[in-house]
């Protein structure tokens, strides 16, 4: 049991989790604005992964063998490919960073509705209430997205991205992740940097511009998304797991959506408009019933 200001400080550190993961999705915007999705987000995950793989060297920590890497290498297609590639390509294609957190913020819905599917795990009152208000949110923003002249290409990137993310959490949670280490993590990036060279080379190789690695602006947000988000958020989440404090974080997931939609107002210049706002408060009140949930679902 954590003494009292052990457990002060991973909650605080699990408060921070918030702010870290929302700049990941408002720096990636801006690294975009210099780049295609699927290059700039390759090199991020290939550059992270050489820092992980460093550290685990350092810390002379053993590296996932046999069923283990597989599992690692499964988790690392669905969460870091599948989920940023619809993540980042979907703003590519105009997606608001408001609306990409959404997406982020209803994967604990999603998941807990794919463990009553796919892994039989009861499926409460509290449950089915928060699933149909993440169906609701996500009805009401896209709807208004329809409404406001948007094509639809952005809503099956958003529905790749919630499935992605939604997949990787329930693979670990039947099979693990190949460990909770750095060695684990290093090879998950590996995975997403190699699904995204092959999007990149099927995708934007000879049709998209390149990477202007020159910018200043580029520069910056590249290395806070390496640096602080793919390698500062994955050494705290293996902290907070270490000390059994990963919990709050998934308890704060309602937090990520408004806290991204309202710094993408000055940083973007992203409008904030009453559907994306709704959807952030039916999402916020989804993963806030799970959250209080947790315990007696034995989460």
């Amino acid at each position: 049991m954590q003494h009292p200001p052990a457990a002060r400080i991973a909650q605080a550190a699990a408060i921070g989790f918030v702010p870290l993961w929302s700049s990941g999705i408002l720096l990636g915007a801006l690294a975009l604005r210099h780049g295609p999705p699927f290059a700039v987000t390759g090199l991020r995950f290939a550059a992270a992964a050489l820092v992980l793989a460093g550290l685990a060297a350092l810390r002379r920590q053993p590296w996932p063998r046999g069923a283990a890497l597989l599992h690692a290498g499964m988790v690392g297609l669905l969460l870091q490919g599948a989920h940023y590639a619809g993540i980042y390509a979907g703003m590519a294609a105009g997606m608001q960073a408001g609306v990409a957190a959404l997406v982020v913020g209803l994967i604990p819905v999603a998941t807990a509705a794919g463990a009553a599917l796919a892994l039989g795990e009861r499926f409460t009152r509290a449950r089915a209430l928060a699933v149909a208000l993440g169906v609701a949110a996500v009805l009401l923003v896209a709807g208004s997205r329809l409404g406001l002249g948007d094509s639809g290409a952005t809503l099956p990137l958003a529905a790749l991205a919630l499935a992605g993310g939604a997949g990787g959490a329930l693979w670990q949670k039947r099979f693990g992740g190949g460990g909770a280490g750095l060695p684990a993590a290093a090879v998950q990036l590996a995975t997403g940097a190699l699904v995204m060279a092959l999007c990149w080379l099927a995708l934007e190789q000879g049709r998209a511009r390149p990477i202007d690695g020159g910018a200043a602006e580029f520069q910056a947000a590249f290395a806070w998304t390496v640096l602080a988000n793919s390698v500062g958020g994955t050494l705290l989440l293996l902290w907070l797991l270490a000390r059994g404090a990963a919990g709050r974080v998934t308890g704060l997931f309602f937090l990520v959506p408004p806290c991204t939609a309202l710094a993408a107002v000055p940083l973007l210049g992203e409008p904030l408009r009453l559907p994306l706002l709704g959807g952030i408060l039916l999402g916020g009140l989804a993963v806030l019933l799970l959250s209080r949930e947790a315990p007696a679902a034995g989460r």
